[in-house]
């Protein structure tokens, strides 16, 4: 049986999301030594970040190393794409954002606590091109281990950017001072160690389509979706990730409940045949509904995850084990072995 136990989130992104950073400050231009300033809060969450230019044209974008722990304590860098731009100020704020909002592998954690807040970044170009952060006077009261990671995470990010090369940290107007009272002072990759090799985690973008039923069960409504992907792991992961988090279009049903888990999803050696493996609420689900309720749940799951060319057949296990023939009746499909795709339920295409 398969094994890498994972768990499904239960909120629109991975494990331990985080909201986006709120903005509100404009820049303002203040000299020759001062880059605009930028007033940065984590609280507002209804101010967009920048969008693409319109008329199809596509945005030049950068490609920037965020650094976070694993659950293991050890560093790795998440390789994410960000929309250049000639203002720096929108750069760094869409980096923040990023740190704020969390990683988006789960062989990560969040570096940056709900509870800290940078109340203003300021770069100075002057000043060996240095990134001043500010945050709010509850940030005296994080546990100095805390204070190291969020700092190593901030330093290490922000200097992948050609034009940062090192940070300063205040908590209102005062510089921060480390457990003996002394400043901080000027962080840089040399003096802010991670303490070990970074490994880097790849995440890219892939453009897939999830099966969903309509909100009156006649059948199932493919919808195209644009998901975060690792490209060293399996997709089809990320793909049922994205099936369980539910359709954004209000037309669409979700079949499988946001709050359910599975244990592993798993390609069988170099087959067409992929196994997943749910916990036992899984199996309640399917017994509760009648037929068309159960036919929706098992094939929004197997027409997505055989929606690609590689895989034809999907087999649902239960808690490790194979669903065993229902001699009962209490089930409507036989679900023992593997299903392989069922095009008569397909009622229709949507977009993003």
């Amino acid at each position: 049986m398969p094994s890498n136990s994972r768990k499904t989130k239960n909120s629109k992104k991975q494990i331990k999301r985080r909201h986006v950073l709120s903005i509100v400050a404009v820049a303002l231009l203040l000299s020759v030594a001062l880059v605009p300033l930028i007033g940065l809060r984590y609280a507002i969450d209804d101010i967009p970040l920048p969008q693409p230019p319109g008329g199809g044209a596509q945005a030049e974008m950068l490609s920037v190393s965020f650094y976070f722990r694993d659950e293991d304590g050890r560093w790795g860098s998440e390789q994410r794409r960000i929309e250049a731009d000639e203002d720096e100020t929108v750069i760094i704020r869409a980096v923040l954002a990023g740190l704020f909002e969390g990683p988006q592998s789960i062989a990560f954690l969040p570096s940056i606590p709900d509870s800290v807040t940078i109340e203003e970044a300021r770069l100075r170009t002057a000043v060996e091109n240095t990134l001043r952060i500010t945050f709010s006077q509850e940030f005296a009261y994080i546990e100095p281990l805390a204070v190291i990671d969020i700092t190593s995470s901030l330093v290490h990010t922000l200097t992948d950017l050609e034009f940062i090369n090192q940070l300063e940290f205040f908590i209102g107007d005062e510089p921060m001072r480390d457990g003996d009272g002394d400043e901080f002072g000027f962080r840089s990759r040399q003096n802010t160690s991670l303490a070990e090799d970074v490994p880097t985690v790849i995440v890219d973008t892939a453009v897939v389509m999830l099966y969903f039923p309509d909100d009156m069960m006649m059948g199932l409504v493919g919808q195209q979706r644009t998901i975060d992907i690792n490209p060293q792991e399996d997709i089809e992961r990320f793909i049922l990730d994205a099936l369980i988090e539910g359709p954004h279009d209000p037309s669409l049903y979700p079949a499988i409940p946001p709050t359910m888990a599975y244990n592993t999803l798993e390609r069988i050696g170099v087959t067409d045949m992929i196994i997943v493996d749910f916990t036992q609420d899984f199996f309640e689900l399917l017994l509760t509904g009648g037929h068309t309720a159960e036919e929706m749940v098992v094939y929004s799951l197997v027409n997505t995850l055989t929606a690609r060319p590689e895989t034809r057949r999907v087999q649902i296990f239960i808690d490790g084990q194979p669903i065993q023939p229902d001699e009962d009746g209490n089930l409507h499909i036989d679900l023992s072995g593997p299903l392989e795709r069922n095009e008569d339920l397909i009622i229709g295409y949507l977009g993003e």
